[in-house]
């Protein structure tokens, strides 16, 4: 695909050669989705260690709110927590990605429960209807059937984020908000 790009930069200005950077930087796109879903099925290689997930998930908001974009964090949890952090961050990131994507902002809360730890993705955008939830975490499976990968993804990121929480014994539940939006709701469970 790179070579094809740089092919594609040498020609000269006509329209068929924006349309054709167009189209690789889609495909490019593409293959690292799919390749980040791939990796995703072997999350579990991942060494799990113990961290405090108020801070880990304190760091990951901030790092959204340096660049602009309006994430909050509420919640607390009373202790550390042992996971693979990297597909968490992984998969957290996701859910987020999409709140923004679709809604502008992204509501993160933390709490414990009686046998796992509960993070949650809200926002207040359009929702999925309730006959679509399960199937948004099929791989290449997308509520948008325009072909403009701009405004419908992959398809890959809800598949990816699905794939990692098995891959850290956990559980990810979709669900439409009271009022409007999505809720991604992740339920660690403590070992």
């Amino acid at each position: 695909i790179t070579r094809m790009k740089l092919r594609a930069e040498s020609m000269d200005e006509v329209p068929e050669r924006a349309k054709m950077l167009d189209d690789l930087d889609q495909m490019q796109h593409l293959v690292r989705e799919g390749i980040a879903y791939a990796r995703s099925a072997h999350g579990n290689t991942e060494a799990p260690v113990r961290l405090d997930l108020n801070a880990f998930l304190d760091s990951l908001v901030c790092d959204y709110l340096d660049t602009g974009r309006p994430v909050s964090l509420r919640g607390r949890i009373a202790a550390p927590l042992t996971t693979r952090p990297h597909a968490l961050r992984r998969m957290v990131a996701n859910l987020i990605d999409n709140a923004l994507k679709y809604a502008g902002t992204a509501d993160v809360e933390l709490h414990d429960d009686a046998d796992a730890v509960v993070i949650r993705v809200g926002d207040r955008g359009p929702g999925i209807p309730d006959a679509e939830l399960a199937r948004v975490m099929e791989p290449f499976y997308r509520l948008e059937a325009s072909r403009n990968r701009d405004t419908g993804g992959t398809g890959l990121g809800l598949a990816i984020a699905q794939q990692l929480a098995g891959s850290i014994d956990a559980t990810l539940v979709l669900r439409n908000r009271d009022g409007g939006g999505l809720e991604a709701e992740v339920r660690v469970r403590r070992g």
